[in-house]
């Protein structure tokens, strides 16, 4: 029998994410009679830790649990927790991730926590870094292998990450892949010298999976009557949850009987909620926080609706698709590699005024509503042959 390749897997956690819920649903497909498979973490904490499989390995954490609260509460919790040079290293962090684009400050961040980082241990026949910023620069610089394959799960330039710095790093990956054709498009446009080694695998869904959870626990049970409109999205500035307020408002103000649900958590909660309460609609937008199983309330939901400013392939958007739920979406790049607008959901214009308009158009229109759902319903979502492509690259 052929000895098993080692892999190594790496990540920044496991929160709540698309990201990280397309890598547990990789790992949970992946070929243990064949590989033996390491998982290394920046941050050994999310509720999808309990999703990983019991064949894979999970590796003591880069940094301490503490590392990621509040400069405040991580650097006394660090210093007097047995890691004064880490406390440190969060507090000089915490002053790089103040200002700049979101390149620059991955890169300040990385070239102070790269001191402070140990090598990886063992050697590895491929290392995959499954998100951009310090997974891909942990694996080229820390990790022994001469297979080193990174993932980017956004349009690169919408994310505003940094092409001169990223430019060595991603030139020493072997392959480098992304979710979608606009995703793959963009990185030919910043990378043309890369082209050859550019790869799409789209986000891995399993549809009896998802099929299996909804049949499992409850969704809304609030009581309240009307349409109930979905998203599951992290809570930050990418997501357009802001953008998205004034439609509600307005919706609220033209007398529409509705809901509006967010599952997720993230940076902007307070923001957000602050928005609410501002524009008197709290009996119009409902905050569900995480749910380990967003499924049933999938389920349940007449509209799902992704108002996001930039995307890559969100799981989410896909995992609705499963769930054939009217989608509405803001015209992001990559939102038309998700959906054909006007035959199985709609995408509006990223504007308060487009995002009502678009959820008007919906509430209003039942019979559109299930022609989106019908049309979803013959179409075959699941896509867990996809697998074999990264199989092909851990050669």
């Amino acid at each position: 029998m052929a000895e098993k390749k080692k892999i190594l897997f790496v990540n920044y956690s496991l929160h709540s994410g698309g990201i990280e819920k397309s890598l547990v649903t990789l790992l949970s497909l992946f070929d243990y009679d064949t590989y033996d498979v390491d998982l290394q973490l920046f941050i050994n904490e999310g509720m999808f830790l309990s999703r990983v499989p019991q064949k894979v390995n999970l590796l003591k954490p880069l940094f301490p649990s503490a590392y990621k609260d509040n400069i405040r509460k991580a650097f006394f919790a660090l210093l007097f927790g047995g890691h004064p040079l880490l406390a440190f290293c969060r507090l000089f962090v915490s002053f790089a991730g103040l200002k700049g684009t979101v390149g620059g400050r991955l890169k300040k961040m990385w070239l102070i926590e790269r001191r402070f980082i140990k090598p990886a241990e063992k050697e590895y026949d491929a290392v995959i870094a499954f998100m951009e910023g310090q997974p891909i620069y942990y694996a080229v610089t820390k990790v022994k292998s001469k297979n080193k394959i990174g993932f980017i799960h956004g349009d690169y330039a919408a994310m505003g990450l940094c092409r001169d710095f990223d430019f060595d790093y991603l030139s020493s990956l072997n392959a480098l892949c992304t979710v979608s054709e606009s995703c793959l498009a963009a990185l030919k446009k910043a990378f043309p010298e890369f082209e050859n080694k550019l790869h799409l695998i789209y986000n891995i869904i399993s549809a009896d999976f998802i099929y299996s959870l909804a049949a499992k626990g409850t969704g809304f049970n609030d009581g309240r009557t009307g349409i109930k409109v979905l998203s599951i999205a992290r809570l930050s500035h990418q997501k357009g949850l802001d953008i998205a307020m004034p439609a509600i408002a307005g919706l609220k103000e033209k007398g529409f009987k509705f809901c509006w649900y967010i599952i997720g958590v993230g940076p902007e909660e307070q923001n957000l909620k602050e928005m609410v309460r501002s524009l008197g609609i709290e009996d119009c937008v409902c905050f569900l926080g995480e749910q380990a199983n967003p499924y049933p309330f999938l389920k349940e939901c007449d509209i799902y609706f992704q108002p996001s400013r930039f995307e890559g392939k969100p799981i989410a958007v896909d995992e609705a698709m499963v769930m054939h739920c009217p989608i509405l979406l803001s015209d992001f790049s990559t939102a038309a590699d998700q959906i054909d607008s006007g035959k199985n959901g709609l995408i509006v214009p990223m504007t308060s005024d487009g995002l009502e308009e678009g959820l008007e158009n919906l509430m209003l229109n039942g019979e559109r509503r299930a022609a989106f759902s019908d049309a979803l319903a013959k179409s075959s979502l699941t896509n867990e042959n996809e697998i074999n492509k990264l199989y092909a690259l851990i050669v």
